[in-house]
């Protein structure tokens, strides 16, 4: 063979090589920036920047390492910073970030194709419905800008202060979810003990935040004198969790370590008494949490399990006598339970408000049901389609039902790839399970029972909503699917409907793009609350981390009276304007005083109008009434002149 023909042969290859090199490179420094910049931040905890150290140097070496300290610390993000901070969400983009940069060793020797698809699939859905969110809402920002808006609306320091917008940061959670699946897929496939090693790590962990809870109880319980009236409150219904503020969440969390550690209990004899032990420590835990769907998801697992132990194949007989115990059982809980509505906690007012919550979702889903409100859209929207009642006592909430709050948010297409990829990675869990060894099958079963038990909490809660309770299921749930044996071809229709879901997520992003289009006039300004009055008799509003108003075209000043919170800040406080989606101005804004200035704008744009964006690198939070709740709002800078940006005009 003639030289020539040995280069034609290897060309593309070194280029997919290349290529491949660039993107895990590019994409793992874009992961590493953000993390650096919230490592250095002085708001981060020095604890949160050793543990983020640490991660780095364990991925580094082992990513295995790195993974079990991710699972093992993301649940105790809430514990080492308080929000805005998104300390679970740094462990996993450190973990990700050094499992990309670490060029010297192939990700994986073989990828399972039936569940990067659907995680690919699904990771483009949720990209593409917020592409076109943010392209909707440009309205004034000529075409050749929008890539600098969209940049600019991904902060930088989103770990330590988080995202404004809703669709941005669920995003963010998103991607990191299935980022961290797919991670956990691939080490799974050439670390044979990376699936023990999980579910130790998963098991311990959650014990001892078990352990913790109930210590800090017995902390409460000691200073009021070990009063017997104290621990009635919990008897009657008072729920708690050291760790998470969603008890729901939390209680997701713990039928994901249980079911594990019981799962070991029945196929590891040799060690069931330290895995009992384990157990028995969560139990008080998990029932503290006060988590009627943990409970029940708990009880699912545990058949599952009782099953698989037996190697039960049933007869028509045994299916039926199982049937009438199951029936037995839930008619004597529908008889005992408290159903009068009207009493707080009783289990006739949880399911009213389910029902409501339920029949919000399918009106959210019937506005726009191919490609959903929007990303991340479900809760700020919600009031639009509740009932009075339901407003009432939640002003805004999520749908309580995670699967229908992606069909809500995603519509029918994004909804159903989510489906797919959950449904892939269960069957993969089965296959595992079903074909491992015998040392492997109790790892196995138990990993399977967990994240399975764990995504039945999510038929009525939204666990994967919250990072510290997501990070550990994402992980758990990439090391069940891993370890699923070949990949064989499931379907030979796998292909065409990839090509037909790619083709109806870019058209979803046209119909942003065509929203764009059609803006004649200014959209509503948001990111500002309604307008007070400071202590000086200046009328002002409250704008949050970003706002957008907007101006006529023209040339002229944009004037802008601002004026910092009188809160303890650790940095300055600096307002970036951009005009038309590029950066004109930054400026400090100081406390205990106004600060006016203006802001030149030298050229006219192609618009009859441009869109004006107020960043702010800082917030803080106050509490407000919402229904019958208290929910905590941004406030980042005060706007003076009645709240108004005022546009000066030169001609």
């Amino acid at each position: 063979m003639s030289p020539l023909c040995v280069s034609v042969t290897l060309w593309p290859v070194d280029v997919k090589s290349a290529l491949t090199v660039a993107i895990r490179l590019g994409l793992g420094a874009a992961l590493a920036w953000p993390v650096a910049l919230a490592a250095a931040a002085p708001e981060l905890p020095r604890g949160c920047a050793v543990a983020t150290s640490a991660i780095l140097v364990l991925t580094l070496w082992r990513p295995g390492a790195g993974l079990l300290l991710v699972a093992a610390l993301a649940p105790t993000g809430a514990l080492l910073a308080p929000a805005p901070a998104r300390i679970a969400e740094l462990f996993a983009w450190t973990f990700i970030a050094a499992w990309l940069l670490r060029l010297w060793h192939p990700l994986s020797s073989s990828w399972p194709r039936v569940i990067t698809i659907p995680a690919a699939l699904y990771g483009a859905a949720a990209l593409a419905s917020w592409l076109s969110l943010t392209i909707g809402g440009a309205g004034g920002v000529p075409p050749g800008a929008l890539p600098l808006l969209a940049w600019h609306s991904i902060p930088p320091d989103h770990l330590i202060f988080s995202s404004p917008e809703p669709e941005t940061w669920t995003l963010l959670q998103s991607l990191t979810g299935v980022s961290l699946l797919l991670a956990a897929v691939g080490i799974t496939r050439t670390d044979a003990g990376i699936a023990r090693a999980v579910a130790w790590t998963i098991v311990v962990s959650m014990a001892l935040l078990a352990l913790a809870t109930l210590l800090d109880v017995a902390r409460q319980w000691s200073e009021v004198e070990f009063g017997a009236w104290y621990l009635g409150r919990y008897v009657q219904g008072e729920r708690f969790s050291l760790h998470l503020t969603d008890l729901n969440a939390a209680g997701s969390l713990y039928v994901l370590a249980g079911l594990t550690a019981a799962g070991l209990t029945l196929f590891d004899p040799d060690r069931r008494v330290r895995w009992i032990t384990l157990l028995l420590v969560m139990l008080p835990a998990v029932w503290l949490t006060g988590s009627r769907s943990s409970t029940v998801a708990f009880l699912g697992g545990l058949l599952l399990l009782g099953a698989a132990q037996i190697d039960w194949r049933p007869t028509r007989a045994q299916i039926a006598a199982a049937a009438s115990v199951l029936v037995a059982v839930l008619l004597a809980g529908v008889l005992m339970a408290d159903w009068r509505t009207d009493v707080q906690g009783s289990a006739g007012q949880a399911v009213n408000l389910r029902s409501q919550f339920s029949a919000t979702t399918a009106r959210m889903f019937a506005s726009a049901p191919v490609y959903g409100v929007g990303i991340g859209r479900y809760f700020d929207r919600s009031s639009e389609f509740m009932s009075d009642r339901l407003r009432a006592i939640y002003g805004n909430e999520n749908a309580h039902n995670y699967f229908a709050q992606q069909f809500a948010e995603l519509g029918v297409v994004g909804g159903s790839l989510f489906l797919w990829l959950v449904g892939a990675c269960v069957w993969r869990g089965w296959i595992g399970d079903r074909t491992g060894t015998a040392k492997d099958r109790g790892v196995l079963m138990g990993l399977f029972a967990g994240t399975f038990g764990y995504l039945l909490t999510c038929f009525t809660g939204h666990p994967l909503l919250v990072s510290e309770a997501a990070i550990p299921f994402w992980a758990a749930f990439g090391v069940a699917a891993g370890r699923g044996g070949a990949d064989a071809d499931a379907s030979a229709l796998r292909r065409p409907v990839a090509v037909a879901a790619i083709v109806l997520l870019l058209a979803g992003v046209g119909q942003g793009v065509a929203a764009y289009a059609r803006t004649a006039a200014p959209p509503p300004e948001r990111g500002f609350h309604q307008p007070d009055t400071a202590t000086d008799g200046t009328r002002y509003r409250w704008m949050v981390r970003h706002g957008v108003t907007y101006i006529q075209d023209g040339i002229g000043f944009l004037r802008l009276r601002l004026r910092a919170p009188d809160r303890p800040a650790v940095r300055t406080l600096i307002v970036e304007t951009a005009v038309a989606g590029r950066v004109v101005d930054r400026r400090e804004v100081t406390s205990g005083r106004w600060v006016a200035y203006d802001v030149a704008i030298r050229e006219a744009a192609s618009t009859p109008f441009r869109r004006v964006d107020l960043r702010v690198n800082q917030f803080w939070t106050e509490e407000v009434p919402l229904g019958r709740r208290t929910a905590e709002r941004p406030i980042a800078v005060m706007v003076g002149g009645e709240g108004r940006i005022e546009w000066i005009p030169l001609r």
